[in-house]
């Protein structure tokens, strides 16, 4: 495949699935898995790097399409720490994101060097496919089980934030998905599905921030002309695509159950096995 239409495709994957609770990673690991980059040097790690940095441009999407809320909470939190009690809950939402982000990235760099091996192990297809059942699962129990809360929360709590955090670690293996972990894990602690796909947005910042300074610094030897060109394109194609899959992702779950998307999980997962053991 050529690499300009191979960025296309990552792009567009990236785009369609990076806040739906269906694993973006898995996907592009699985669309890599068939479709390598071709005819790059240091091939493998820049198909590492493509895969994560791409998600800057989701993440310009999110500061793009929510920055009236994030800005008025975050002159809201001046306006508290400089003695303004009333602004409370404008901090205690800046710290919410703060807690809920720090575990994954704590465990992603103690356990880098595992989790970097794992697109290259024999066993990626059997690790997708037992994710994205399981995850497919236990979203179609939660959703058929769980009932939507009378009261709605309007953010997420402090004491529940390191919670949601804590299962974003999840997130980690190929296939489990970070939007997945945050939503169910919030939709049992008794939060609206609007509440917690918010909150799962915006937790992604400095999480996928992170995750794409680390691979930059990781792979900065390959950054070339070459290289960088490709990177370009596809956080181009990444922000635009994200900007119409966020709203209507929104308008979706104001709607609708996360129920749809169990049983892709699992319907893929299946499918995904099925290959594997016939290879």
């Amino acid at each position: 495949m050529n690499n300009f239409l191979n960025v296309f495709f990552r792009s567009l994957i990236e785009s369609a699935t990076e806040f739906l609770p269906v694993s973006s990673t898995g996907h592009l690991f699985l669309f890599s898995y068939f479709f390598p980059f071709q005819d790059i040097s240091h091939g493998l790690d820049f198909d590492d790097l493509f895969d994560i940095f791409i998600q800057s441009g989701a993440i310009l999407s999110v500061l793009v399409i929510f920055f009236p809320l994030l800005k008025e909470k975050f002159l809201a939190t001046l306006e508290y720490l400089n003695g303004d009690n009333s602004k409370k809950e404008a901090f205690d939402f800046q710290v919410g994101i703060l807690i809920g982000a720090v575990p994954i990235m704590l465990v992603g760099f103690l356990f880098k060097k595992y989790l970097d091996q794992i697109k290259s192990s024999s066993f990626l297809l059997l690790i997708l496919a037992s994710a994205w059942i399981l995850g497919g699962l236990v979203f179609i129990w939660v959703e058929k089980k769980i009932p939507v809360p009378k009261i709605v929360k309007p953010q997420m709590e402090k004491k529940h934030a390191l919670i949601v955090g804590l299962f974003q670690c999840l997130a980690l293996i190929p296939g489990v998905s970070r939007s997945a972990a945050t939503i169910i894990s919030a939709r049992i602690l008794g939060y609206s599905r609007t509440v917690c796909t918010e909150y799962s947005f915006f937790l992604a910042v400095p999480v996928l921030i992170a995750a794409s300074l680390y691979k930059l610094y990781k792979h900065r030897a390959i950054l070339n002309t070459e290289t960088i060109p490709y990177l370009v394109l596809g956080f181009l194609i990444t922000f635009f695509i994200c900007n119409v899959i966020i709203k209507w992702f929104l308008g979706y779950v104001r709607r609708h159950s996360f129920e749809v998307f169990g049983y892709y999980r699992v319907l893929l997962g299946l499918v995904v096995l099925w290959f594997y053991y016939l290879k």
